[in-house]
């Protein structure tokens, strides 16, 4: 819109200038991403931490609440009921499984496809070392004397967190130290063979794997006598707990490593490893089972 002049004639009003946004420069931009990178590199750690040790709490409840049933399942039907934990020395019965697999389905006494599910069975065990376990039950109100029927209890294998392993120290014979509690310590778990259902086949077994083991009796205590009879076996009598005890089972952070060759397929010639970080931190978490009555409970750690 045009204004009338002085003399009459219309003026255009005056251009307005246009004011500059303030901007950042170069400078502080790198200062603004400096800060923001140090303050990520100092409380990244600590949210590592936590949530490592909401999982590691998450994988104690676990395996409690897990033995607590195993001893009310026990009650319950009124027999001895294992918690079995997959070993380190599983793939030395890859041999004797195919034989197994081949000799029923040659003989038709299991059809051909008992060859997959039987393998996958295994797989499942195998793959499961340091981190997997399951509950079994072999006898059962009204079963026929000398007849045992394997069965889970449940879903079959079970697999803590990721990132949670049982310690090795329940796998491997490692000394009790002079300062050891022995129902305290943290030591192998006894060792027997066991033979697990393949599920479309109830009729017919994996054969027998031997496997680290915690067991119940029917009246919903730990199996004191079978325990100490296969520590014994085991080569480890002073391992025996007395009546009145306590077992430690150590559960911690760490990772499983298992070797594979060049295709990638399992190598059975090596153990597989497991490394706890920070080393042995298994030791100082533990899930307590008392022999006296069975129950389970997480023993936290104390700080000093």
């Amino acid at each position: 819109m045009k204004l009338p002049g002085p003399t009459g004639r219309s003026t255009s009003p005056a251009p307005r200038r246009r004011i500059a946004a303030p901007a950042f420069t170069l400078l502080e931009l790198l200062v603004v991403v400096a800060v923001i990178g140090l303050l990520a590199g100092i409380t990244a750690p600590a949210i590592r931490g936590m949530v490592q040790g909401k999982t590691l709490a998450s994988g104690h409840r676990q395996l409690t609440d897990d033995l607590n049933r195993a001893r009310q399942e026990a009650l319950r039907l009124r027999t001895t009921v294992y918690v079995v934990f997959a070993p380190t020395n599983v793939w030395q019965t890859r041999l004797s499984l195919d034989a197994q697999i081949e000799s029923m389905i040659s003989s038709q006494l299991a059809p051909q496809r008992f060859r997959e599910q039987a393998l996958r069975s295994f797989t499942n065990i195998a793959l499961g070392v340091f981190h997997s376990y399951a509950l079994l039950v072999e006898r059962e109100i009204g079963a026929q004397p000398g007849r045992n029927h394997t069965r889970y209890l449940g879903p079959g294998w079970q697999t803590l967190p990721e990132g949670v392993i049982l310690s090795p120290k329940l796998f491997f014979p490692s000394p009790l130290t002079p300062t050891d509690r022995q129902d305290q310590a943290i030591h192998e778990l006894p060792q027997r063979p066991f033979h697990f259902p393949i599920a479309e086949f109830p009729g017919d077994t994996l054969p027998a794997i031997p496997m680290r083991f915690v067991a119940f009796g029917p009246d919903g205590r730990l199996a004191l006598d079978e325990m100490n009879q296969y520590w014994a076996l085991n080569g480890r009598p002073e391992l025996r707990l007395p009546p009145m005890s306590e077992f430690a089972l150590g559960v911690g952070q760490g990772s499983v490593f298992i070797a594979r060759d060049a295709a990638g397929r399992i190598d059975p010639t090596v153990v597989p490893d497991a490394i706890e970080t920070p080393r042995d931190n298994a030791t100082n978490n533990r899930v307590i089972v008392s022999s006296l009555t069975g129950r389970s409970r997480i023993l936290k750690p104390v700080l000093r």
